[in-house]
């Protein structure tokens, strides 16, 4: 995973011993660690090891995993990567956090980038890859540490950060938060976490001003400022919030405002966040990582507004059966407002879930409208668009599964 292969990077750096283990060991997010990586799970990879790092979701959903038992047997530390990140790798640092529901990758690699190009030389750890660096981390020398906080399990309780920059409070990932009050919840807990004096940045969303009564009286809380006259090369207007957000991050660090400004403005962006990845006879292919259907909804338009009049197909792979069943009204309501000429829903991305793969996804499918169907498995799915791609200008793939695999069968013999 992103944030796990990091975390590994930066550990690295550290002067740390490190080697990993995955199911799929040639992950992309993988390949430039230079760190030895073994495929599947076995317990002599625990040979010599001072601690097991592990992904929250092995913990979660595979607790007899034999590693995580010889560790135990072992008496080896087992931590998750993010507890590892808190407790070990941002200790005596300055933290800067970025949450929120949607955002965060372009978020934390925009105040990254701005950090690098005033020469603050940050250590960096985002949830997807920063297209200029090639790679979703950046080790350096300061006391800066920027980073992603995901709400997920909780996980963001385990930074302490000196700025924590909160974007927005949308509800998702309704398998661990069951309602929108538990999502609050944990936020307030993530904010009680900030360092004394520290900053709490938060965005415009209609449920902040309640989240800000909780604050304690030594954090200080800064809205995010919204700055005229952005020119930004990524599509969608809605990256200005992102924008708006890094700037006043860079304003309280009391930063060269203009230089900041430079940087957002020629930021290439982010891997899957309506990412290019190239033209096929004519036809371009973007790739995107959103689920939920407010960012599903958002993210199309945007690139018909950046297009409008040309021919786009929308492949979607819902993810997980929990976010479309809990979802699926707006999931149906969006996509059927969603400015494209054709959708094609994939069977659902079941990651730690059990279910029918292909009966949600029809039902999905037939509750947009004609201009949907369910188009079955993504190598399928391929195989159709590739004997049908003249009809289409654009191509659009999205969902946080496989999908991401998409241009690549489109191109395959």
């Amino acid at each position: 995973g992103a944030g796990a292969s990091a975390v590994a990077g930066i550990t690295k750096s550290f002067g740390y011993n490190v080697s990993g283990c995955d199911l799929i060991s040639d992950s992309p997010y993988a390949k430039n660690l230079g760190v030895s990586i073994y495929k599947d799970h076995d317990p002599s990879h625990l040979k010599n090891a001072g601690m097991l790092i592990v992904s929250p979701s092995v913990q979660k959903f595979d607790p007899d995993n034999l590693e995580i038992q010889a560790a135990k047997k072992l008496k080896t530390p087992v931590l998750t990567w993010q507890e590892f990140q808190g407790r070990f790798l941002q200790k005596g640092k300055f933290v800067i956090a970025v949450a929120g529901a949607y955002g965060k990758s372009t978020t934390t690699a925009m105040i990254s980038q701005i950090l690098v190009d005033q020469n603050l030389d940050p250590i960096c750890e985002i949830g997807a890859e920063v297209l200029d660096w090639g790679q979703n981390f950046r080790v350096g020398k300061s006391k800066y540490y920027v980073c992603e906080a995901d709400e997920y399990s909780d996980n963001f309780l385990n930074y302490s950060p000196d700025i924590a920059l909160i974007l927005n409070l949308g509800w998702d990932h309704p398998d661990y938060f069951k309602t929108p009050k538990a999502v609050f919840a944990s936020f307030k807990k993530f904010i009680a976490n900030i360092k004394r004096n520290g900053v709490l940045v938060i965005g415009y969303d209609k449920d902040s001003a309640d989240l800000v009564r909780s604050v304690r009286s030594d954090v200080k809380v800064v809205k995010i400022a919204k700055f005229d006259k952005l020119d930004l090369s990524l599509i969608g207007d809605f990256r200005k919030e992102n924008a708006n957000a890094a700037l006043t991050v860079a304003r309280l660090l009391k930063l060269d405002p203009l230089a900041a400004k430079q940087t957002v403005e020629q930021f290439g962006g982010t891997g899957r966040r309506l990412e290019y990845k190239g033209e096929i006879n004519g036809v371009k292919v973007y790739d995107d990582y959103a689920v939920q259907p407010y960012t599903v909804l958002k993210t199309v338009n945007a690139l018909e507004e950046k297009y409008k009049g040309q021919r786009i197909a929308l492949v979607l792979e819902p993810h997980t059966f929990s976010r479309v069943r809990v979802f699926f009204d707006a999931f149906a309501k969006n996509l059927s407002q969603a400015k494209v000429d054709s959708i094609f829903i994939t069977e659902v991305y079941a990651a730690r879930e059990q279910g029918n793969s292909k009966k949600l996804a029809e039902d999905l499918a037939g509750s947009i409208g004609s201009k949907a169907v369910f188009s079955g498995s993504l190598e399928k799915t391929a195989r159709y668009l590739k004997k049908h791609l003249r009809e289409f200008d654009i191509v659009l793939s999205m969902g946080a599964g496989r999908v991401y695999k998409f241009w690549d069968l489109l191109n395959s013999n």
